[in-house]
Order: structure tokens, then sequence, then C-alpha cells
């Protein structure tokens, strides 16, 4: 049972919410629309690119390496997603954020004048250092700044700038591959990141300043260096296994066993080392919070991955264009930022409802939509299209915004960064391990199909332009070799959810707690 106690009988056991740094009014509406404009950059660029891809690593010959566009800001993002937390506790939430739009901003720039496919998939992990921090540091400053009933209300206002943004921005980006060139999704962000860096600089309070030494003291740079290490490893023994080298290469085996053996390390450090743990071991202790973390990664591996191969279907089997193929995307993206919207508003308006009961409920309405999905063919409709992806995108943007206020439940003041940041970790290391294993799963049967199909010397499976060029009978093979590619990847998607279903149960009967007087006892 969970007792109820007055704050000012825990002494220091919870630190609360300072409300002397809550906003109102203007200050705070000022505040969010810089917000809102940070959080429009990051997810106009997840979007944008999705049309425009086969476009792009068809200019550059890379279908091959079409993953690691996607991978490389996802890995970059990954890697520094836990410390933000920390670097938002340490240096505050202004100039972190300020640092992550100005590092995001150059590698927009770095990718829209990128001259072959190598150049523009490290520009991209540039851009993905800051475009990763943005949404999370977004986030976290909500959390600061309005009270814990309101919070729900004003990241829902957070989701719906990511709405905005996720939506237009596959159009934009078919748009701009089609009318003028895919370099112009880059371009574009550079006018919106300095409206953003002016809005933040006159809208944001700084913290109390210490010397930048004692900053960086108190940073965990051995648990720092430790997980972005393993992380590499585990990522490229993903990417490399099946393509580059068999899947049980000593090459394969060697990073694999050296990702793990350096988890386990980072967390003894984090446990027994660490004086301020990017990864603090006690919210470890928490089961609705593992939890959160466990769904969060299985949301992330069918999220991102089917941005990136839904476009591929309805540029090759369906025959769309650039624009055509980023407006079919709309109702997936529509759906999930929809309903990320309304699950805020409805938690800051009720706190009858428990998380587990939201996240089932986002579980079985993806089950269904990705079942659905799996049965794509060369003959689906409109109506199937569309009305599959908008039942996947509600049933992930319900459990992503209910994931997000889960995880901020029943924990001290000072431990909101890093249980945020982490869920979100969580979220992007799905999203990288999700693109590599349904990109070798796509990519091997679409080779193995192919080979079995006599056809032109010119033809070459690393553009899917070339397809349009073959006679018919040839092109009518390669496309349903293109389907059942898709359909063997997509189909991975629907244990994946229901796995996502069975650890919603795990998040017991917890509902978002109002009284600002009233805290539960984290013993209990």
């Amino acid at each position: 049972m969970n007792h109820a106690v007055k704050k000012s009988d825990l002494n220091n056991d919870i630190q609360t919410t300072d409300h002397s740094a809550l906003l109102h009014g203007f200050k705070l509406f000022f505040v969010m629309i810089g917000l809102g404009f940070a959080v429009c950059l990051s997810g106009l660029d997840n979007t944008i690119i999705a049309s425009a891809l086969p476009k792009l690593v068809s200019d550059f010959n890379g279908l091959n390496q079409i993953s690691w566009v996607a991978i490389a800001y996802l890995f970059a993002e990954t890697t520094l997603l836990p410390i933000y937390g920390k670097l938002f506790n340490i240096f505050g939430g202004k100039m972190t954020i300020l640092f992550c739009i100005f590092v995001f901003e150059l590698g927009s720039l770095l990718c829209a004048i990128a001259q072959n496919m190598t150049s523009f998939i490290v520009f991209r992990a540039i851009a993905g250092v800051g475009g990763g921090g943005i949404y999370v540091l977004a986030e976290i400053i909500v959390t600061n700044i309005v009270s814990a009933k309101n919070v729900g209300k004003y990241q829902g206002a957070i989701s719906a700038c990511y709405a905005i943004s996720t939506i237009v921005g596959p159009l934009l980006g078919g748009i701009f591959t089609d009318q003028l060139t895919w370099r112009w999704c880059f371009f574009i962000n550079l006018p919106l990141g300095a409206i953003t860096i002016i809005a933040v600089i006159f809208g944001l309070h700084s913290t109390k300043q210490t010397t930048l030494f004692d900053k960086i003291l108190r940073l965990d740079i051995i648990g720092i260096v430790i997980i972005i290490v393993s992380t590499i490893c585990i990522l490229l023994s993903l990417n490399w296994g099946g393509n580059t080298y068999a899947w049980n290469s000593p090459i394969i085996v060697v990073l694999f066993c050296v990702g793990i053996v350096g988890y386990t390390i980072f967390g003894f450090v984090e446990s027994f080392i660490a004086i301020e743990p990017i990864a603090p071991p006690h919210l470890f202790k928490r089961l609705h919070i593992i939890s959160c973390f466990l769904i969060g990664f299985l949301q992330g591996i069918s999220f991102y991955s089917f941005i990136i191969y839904a476009p591929i279907y309805f540029q090759v089997v369906k025959g769309f264009s650039a624009t055509t193929s980023g407006m079919a995307l709309i109702p997936y993206i529509f759906g999930f930022a929809a309903a990320a919207a309304l699950t805020g508003q409805l938690y800051s308006h009720t706190n009858k409802i428990t998380y587990r009961l939201v996240c089932l409920i986002g579980s079985v309405f993806m089950i269904i939509g990705f079942g659905l999905i799996t049965m794509w063919n060369e003959k689906t409709s409109s109506i199937e299209l569309i009305g599959s992806m908008v039942m996947v995108g509600f049933g992930a943007g319900i459990i992503a915004q209910a994931l997000l206020l889960c995880c901020q439940e029943s924990i001290e003041q000072k431990d909101i960064a890093s249980a945020t940041s982490l869920v979100l970790f969580s979220v992007s290391f799905g999203g990288v391990f999700g693109n590599a294993i349904i990109g070798n799963i796509f990519n091997n049967n679409l080779i193995r199909s192919l080979n079995s199909i006599i056809l032109p010397q010119n033809f070459t499976v690393q553009s899917i332009y070339s397809v349009q060029f073959l006679p018919v009978r040839s092109r009518d093979l390669v496309i349903h070799d293109y389907t059942i590619a898709l359909q063997s990847a997509f189909i991975i998607y629907i244990p994946i959810c229901v796995l996502s279903l069975i650890l919603s149960l795990l998040l017991g009967n917890i509902k978002r707690s109002y009284d600002e007087e009233i805290i539960l006892n984290p013993s209990n």
C-alpha cells in the first residue's frame, strides 16, 4: 500500500518542485513559444528526410547504406541522451538547449552541402548530437516551469508542436525533392533555428553560476565513455551482421560481446563509483520505471524503422512520387502526434486513469494496425493504407506520452531529468536496434529473391529508380520481390507489440498525482 505523507515530514528524502521557478502569464507563453520552435526543429528533421531518402540514396548510389542514414542520427542521439539529463542538472536548461540547437544547426548545414554518402552520414550524426538533446530538454524544462497538475497539458502543447512539424515534414521533403532538391530539407532548419535561439535566450532564466571547472568535475566521465563505446560496439555488430560480415564471424561476435560486457561494467560504475551517475541506480529498483524503459525500447524499434521503410513501399510498389509518398505518411504521423497531445491533455484533466490501462489500449491498436500492414501488397487500396497507419500511429502516440508521464511519478524532483532522458534513451536505442534488424531482414530477403530473376546488366539494387526502367514483365517481378521483402520485415512488428502489451501489465496501478502538498513515500 502507498502511504501519503506531508512534505514537511520527509526531511531530505524527497526534493520537491521549486515553486519560485514556476512561470506564469506572458513569461510562460514566451518560453513555451521558444520550446515549441525547438521541438519543431527536431520533429521536422525526423520526418522530412523520409520521403526524400529514396532520391537521396539513389543520387549517391547507396541503397545498401540506407539504414545508416537513420542509424547515424539515432546513434548520436542515443549515446548522448542519458547525458543530457545530467547536463541539465549541472549546466542548467538554458545553456544546454542552446548548445544542442547550435550543434543541430551546424549538422544541418553540413548535410545540405554533402557531396557523397559517407560524408552525409557523418553530418547526420553531428545533427543527431544536437537534435536528440532538443526534445528531451524541452520535456524536462516543462516539468520545471509549470505545476505538477499542468505538466501533462503543457507537454501536450509540446507534442502539438511536434505534430505540426512531423506532419509537414514528409510533405515538405517530397516537395523539395520533386521541385527543388533534397538539400533544402536541411537548409530549411537554418532560419527556424535562428528564431529558436532568440526565443530561448530572452525567455529562459540562466541558472546560478559556478566555475566551469567545478561543473566538469561533476560529470560522470567514466560512465559517459563506457556507454558510448558499448553502444558503438552493439550498433556495429547489428549493422554489419548479415551484410558486411556473417553473423557468426569473429568480428561480429567480439563487437557484440564487448558491447554487452561494456554495459555490465557501466552498471557497476553507476552503482559503486560514480558520485553523480548519469543513470541513478535507485531508479532501476522501481518496477514501473523499468517497465517504461523496456516498453520505450520496443516502441523505438517499430516507430523509427517504419518511417524509413514505408516510403520504399510507396515509391517502388505503388509507384508514388517523393511528394506523394511524403503525403502518404501523414496518417501515420498524424495519428501518433494527435494521440500524444490528447493523452497529455487527458492526464491534466483527470488522475483516475492508470498508465497501465492507457498503454494496454495503445498496444492493442498497434497489434491490429501492424497486422493489417503486413498484408500490404501491389493491390492494397488507399483506404486500407490510411486506416492501418492511423491505427498504428494512434497506438504509438498514446504509449509515448503515457510513458513520459509515468516515469516521472513517485520520484524525487532531482531525478526527473535523469528518468526522462533514460526513457527517451531507451526509445532511441530501440530505433537504432530496429533500423539495423529491419534493414538486415529487408535487404537479405530482397537480394535473395532478385538473384532468382534474370535482369539487365544496368539494373542495380542500390537505386530504387532503376526499377522504373525495367521491361514490364521484369518490373512486375521485381516489384513483387520488393513487396515480399517488406512484408517479411513488417511482420516482426507484431511480436514486438505483443511483448509491449505484456510489459504494460507491469506498470501497476500508477496514476497521475495532482496534489502539490501530498506525495508518495518512495520506500513504498
